[in-house]
């Protein structure tokens, strides 16, 4: 399992939530990466993303949203695997955005599971680095937000 945390300060969480709603948030966030978005329908439970990315040849992976819940303090979302790249056999992906003390708290933890354990290191690397990433794209997009 794979946590990451980013707090985002000096924007309101009503701006942050809408951004999660946001194609063009999503499309921001894969920007600078090798990925390329499919479909996307949105974050609600039911709701659909399909992405391709690039490693050695293109790899395509699709998710569907579950367990959402959003109000004025907090979202939360899931993504669940349906195409899945590389063996795996199981890809959940938590999002939440929450109020804290400093700021906005955005959380993602991401746990996976794939065919060969002996080929998890390397999965791990590929299919986190677009997680990781976010540590600078989320405070980017936000700061553009409050200029």
């Amino acid at each position: 399992m794979f946590k990451q945390e980013v707090l985002i300060k000096n924007v309101p969480i009503k701006k942050v939530i809408e951004s999660f709603h946001d194609k063009n948030f999503v499309k921001y966030l894969i920007k600078f990466q090798p990925v390329e978005m499919i479909s996307w329908n949105g974050i609600k439970s039911g709701e659909e993303a399909k992405f391709r990315f690039w490693f050695f040849g293109w790899r395509e992976m699709s998710v569907v949203h579950k367990n959402y819940v959003s109000n004025k303090n907090q979202l939360s979302f899931e993504d669940h695997g349906k195409v899945l790249p590389f063996g795996l056999v199981d890809w959940k992906h938590e999002h939440t955005v929450k109020q804290v003390k400093d700021g906005i708290l955005i959380t993602d933890l991401v746990s996976f599971s794939s065919k060969s354990s002996r080929l998890n290191p390397f999965i791990k690397l590929i299919m986190l680095s677009p997680i990781v990433i976010r540590r600078i794209t989320y405070i980017m997009w936000f700061n553009q937000l409050i200029k």
